[in-house]
């Protein structure tokens, strides 16, 4: 895979189990399956905006605030518990969906985090083995 269709493959993933799962969800507790299908809707806009342009901060950090908002609602529907709703089990669509999100976020860091100045050593380094 490229570097543009990884993580656009990551977050579609994790929009479409979300949307898979949805359903479930809404009949359990209805604002939790909202939260899914906006999710998935969310993901889909992301996988959209990189697909046009994979250097589009925005989208990366929309697709970060997602996958960091789904992954700790998994992980506090499953320890603390969310208002009205509890669940037991840590599913394998949800560890798949952590890991998702867990590996998008990761490359988001790097796309996002600024790019490192070089030092003005590093400057008269390259002078110094040009004149050489």
């Amino acid at each position: 895979m490229t570097r543009k269709t990884l993580p656009i493959a990551l977050i579609s993933i994790v929009g479409i189990i979300h949307l898979v799962l949805a359903p479930e969800y809404l009949e359990e507790k209805t604002y939790i399956g909202v939260l899914f299908l906006l999710g998935a809707a969310g993901c889909a806009v992301v996988a959209g905006l990189l697909a046009r342009d994979a250097g589009d901060r925005r989208a990366w950090a929309l697709g970060t605030l997602l996958s960091l908002g789904m992954g700790v609602g998994f992980i506090l529907s499953r320890t603390t518990g969310l208002p009205g709703f509890h669940e037991s089990e840590w599913e394998l669509s949800g560890i798949a969906t952590l890991i998702a999100e867990a590996a998008f976020i990761a490359m988001a860091v790097s796309r996002l985090a600024p790019a490192r100045q070089r030092t003005p050593r590093a400057f008269a380094d390259q002078r110094s083995f040009a004149q050489r």
